[in-house]
């Protein structure tokens, strides 16, 4: 309690992800449930305009991201030129969205629902639905179905390698917490998960559809004690 305390008093309105959505919100910026600002000393969203921005539910916004409502490349005109030639444009962030960290979203990008944007992207143009977009500037790399199949095909591989250097690092088995994200490889939810578990079925919003596609899960091992005799 003295730590959330102490930080409050420190960082204010960004002392935490739901104290700086709050913020938001209330001067104007419609943001949906279940989205999450991870690090919001380290993220910065325009606030001259908040109207202008919308971003969906479950919209998962990491460390150093930026947006962006304006642009005030106009000051080097009105030097040369004398007028003022205003730069605004609209944000809009789909449902069901994770932008990586150090990326930056420019004025006028709207972004569609379901996609990943890879990190250290700059937005600068519309990227649609349901794909993965990364790079400067930011381009489509592959659908999200493609993408789906891709990350399925890697689980094994890349639980197998995080054991292999769990067990380098601290020289005994990892437990539920260290493969908290890998343990539809040996569960079909048969048995009550463990409380590490549970609670990434319950990111997104969606917990009882995908406790149900959890039960048709085709696990690869039957449990964890038989992939870490495997590894």
């Amino acid at each position: 309690m003295l730590k959330e305390y102490i930080k409050k008093i420190v960082y204010g309105d960004k002392a935490s992800s739901e104290a700086y959505i709050k913020y938001l919100r209330n001067i104007g910026m419609k943001i949906g449930d279940e989205s999450t600002i991870y690090v919001p000393t380290k993220t910065q969203i325009d606030t001259t305009r908040p109207w202008l921005i919308d971003i969906g539910k479950n919209v998962k916004i990491t460390e150093g991201v930026t947006i962006l409502t304006h642009g005030f490349d106009w000051s080097v005109l009105k030097g040369v030129y004398g007028d003022i030639l205003g730069s605004w444009g609209g944000v809009k962030i789909g449902d069901n969205v994770f932008i990586g960290m150090q990326t930056t979203v420019l004025k006028g990008v709207h972004i569609g629902n379901n996609v990943i944007i890879g990190a250290n992207s700059l937005v600068n143009k519309d990227i649609p639905d349901n794909c993965v977009a990364a790079g400067n500037p930011c381009k489509v790399i592959m659908g999200l179905e493609e993408y789906h199949e891709k990350r399925k095909a890697a689980q094994v591989d890349e639980a197998k390698e995080l054991v292999k250097l769990y067990r380098e690092r601290y020289g005994k088995e990892p437990d539920e917490h260290a493969l908290h994200e890998f343990f539809w490889l040996f569960t079909n939810g048969e048995d009550e998960l463990p409380e590490c578990w549970d609670s990434m079925m319950r990111l997104g919003g969606n917990y009882e559809y995908s406790k149900g596609k959890l039960r048709k899960n085709q696990k690869k091992f039957s449990n964890m004690k038989e992939f870490l005799k495997n590894v």
